[in-house]
């Protein structure tokens, strides 16, 4: 019996001092691991932090890019709004000048027309497309010309081929394909309202003969 319970003391003794072993170890290793978890931990953060950042960079420079391309557009259309608005002043005047400056123009959405200035005034005999060059950017302007009809008995305009000498329609487009497609059309009807008139001061011409002198001059 005596050398029995020796051998169980001696191996609970053995059993305690491998356990002792043990926890010694890993009570060693404790803040090693800690700190191998919080280098995680931080690495961790940092990736979450930068995947963040990067999102909402990604976010302010799409925003700004959308905002300078709206800018931009906005600007081009602006200008070929200013530049459409020049052209149909150009043919107002032209017209009130001489009503035949316009009337005589070939008519049909063919047949483009531009203004250009001679002489300190607008002239609007040519022919084609024009390119004006605005703050660096190309715009192709024209105009064209189309008879109206009016109706017979109301006079009001009509779609038929009753077509009034006094009174066109101007169709005016500037376009661009520079950055953004840009393109303004507008149409407005421009009456004859005055007639050039001349003044008869004898019924011959030359100082002989009996023809009316020729009006105008």
């Amino acid at each position: 019996m005596t050398t029995k319970k020796y051998l169980i003391n001696t191996f609970d003794y053995k059993q305690l001092t491998i356990d002792m072993k043990q926890r010694s170890r890993v009570k060693g290793q404790g803040p090693k691991v800690a700190a191998r978890y919080a280098r995680r931990a931080l690495l961790i953060e940092i990736l979450v932090t930068i995947s963040i950042l990067a999102v909402i960079l990604s976010l302010g420079a799409q925003s700004s890019f959308v905002s300078l391309r709206a800018s931009k557009s906005a600007g081009e259309k602006d200008a070929a709004l200013n530049l459409a608005i020049e052209t149909l002043e150009a043919v107002r005047g032209a017209s009130d000048e001489k009503w035949q400056n316009l009337y005589d123009l070939t008519k049909g959405s063919a047949n483009h027309h531009y203004p250009s200035q001679s002489s300190g005034k607008w002239i609007i005999s040519n022919n084609g497309d024009e390119t004006v060059t605005v703050n660096g950017i190309p715009y192709a302007r024209y105009f064209i010309v189309d008879n109206v009809s009016r109706d017979a008995s109301t006079r009001m305009i009509d779609s038929g081929t009753n077509d009034d000498p006094s009174t066109q329609k101007v169709t005016v487009t500037v376009t661009t394909n520079w950055a953004t497609s840009t393109a303004v059309t507008f149409s407005q009807y421009l009456s004859r309202w005055r007639n050039k008139v001349c003044y008869q001061t004898g019924w011959t011409t030359g100082g002989s003969g009996t023809t009316v002198k020729t009006c105008p001059d």
